[in-house]
């Protein structure tokens, strides 16, 4: 992102990783505690960061993906509540960012199955704009989802470790650009942001480190 100019993109929408590997018992067995989160295998990044440092590095992708985004754009952020010590870790960080609205990923289902919680089938996305005093581009008749809950499952033909499934991502570009806008993806996984912007003729950008080819071969049968 540091390459790319100032108020340069129309859309971002994105969900980073979780850092689900520091909280999980498999991967740190020594850390004093024993916890059933589900570690997310990824290909060359372990999601295994202190909380400090992590917060940190969203802070700073955060920061960046408004200073890209244009005036009138808005970013979604998607994020999950993690399950530890029979207590929940929020990404509380996002609260010093402008927040447009929150809104609630109903998932229908979880691999989650402790038996000491309510089964966690939620996940937060944040609307986040560029200022306070922005006026994002918006139009909710354009939308398939017009109230802040999200009741849409998880992508089960997806072999990626953690996607998102494109009936969310279409919804955000739907309601928040027009045709040949930029969307932009800084963590693209498996591409699928890229994918349903090709799919609704908007230009895409997304950066990678580890499944990019899995994101050509998507965005090469679109």
């Amino acid at each position: 992102m540091a390459k790319m100019p100032d108020n340069f993109v129309d859309l971002v929408v994105t969900s980073p990783p979780y850092n689900k590997g520091y909280w999980s018992s498999n991967r740190n067995p020594k850390n004093g505690f024993n916890t059933k989160s589900r570690r997310i295998e990824y290909d060359s990044f372990d999601d295994n960061m202190s909380p400090d440092k992590y917060e940190n590095f969203q802070k700073q992708v955060i920061k960046e993906c408004l200073r890209i985004l244009k005036p009138s754009g808005s970013l979604f952020y998607n994020h999950q509540p993690i399950q530890k010590m029979h207590q929940e870790v929020n990404p509380m960080y996002v609260y010093e960012f402008p927040i447009k609205q929150t809104i609630i990923w109903n998932r229908r289902s979880t691999p989650k199955l402790d038996k000491s919680y309510f089964l966690p089938v939620i996940e937060w996305i944040f609307w986040i704009q560029k200022t306070k005093n922005s006026r994002v581009k918006f139009d909710r008749k354009k939308a398939n989802h017009l109230s802040s809950v999200w009741t849409i499952s998880p992508d089960k033909k997806n072999n990626f470790p953690a996607p998102f499934p494109e009936e969310l991502v279409e919804n955000c570009i739907l309601s928040c650009t027009d045709e040949q806008d930029i969307v932009y993806d800084p963590f693209m996984g498996s591409g699928t942001t890229a994918v349903v912007a090709k799919k609704l003729s908007r230009n895409y950008l997304g950066s990678e480190i580890g499944s990019i080819d899995l994101a050509k071969d998507r965005l090469n049968n679109v």
